[in-house]
């Protein structure tokens, strides 16, 4: 799938930059992960079939039905907008 829009500074940075200084540091390593199996999947249902059953990938409901939501450790979730193989607004939120 392709980024077209990054909201956080820090997966912006990490993205064009390899650049993780703006990401706490105990999140880099699974936020590369999911990033890079993200980036590989042709469309959400690849990307859904090749994440380890722990991202917890699932759609949100109610206001950001839009959204999508993947794990990366406690309350921190990588979340974004997904549309014909694209991905828009990636987001990474502490959002419990």
């Amino acid at each position: 799938m392709i980024v077209r829009s990054v909201r956080h500074r820090g997966l912006r940075r990490l993205l064009e930059d390899d650049n993780p200084r703006f990401l706490r540091q105990a999140l880099v390593v699974r936020v590369r992960k999911i990033l890079t199996v993200m980036i590989l999947a042709e469309d959400i249902d690849e990307f859904i079939a090749d994440a380890p059953s722990g991202w917890r990938v699932h759609r949100l409901s109610g206001d950001r039905q839009n959204e999508w939501s993947v794990s990366v450790s406690g309350n921190w979730r990588i979340t974004f907008e997904e549309e014909d193989g694209n991905i828009d607004r990636l987001n990474l939120e502490d959002y419990h």
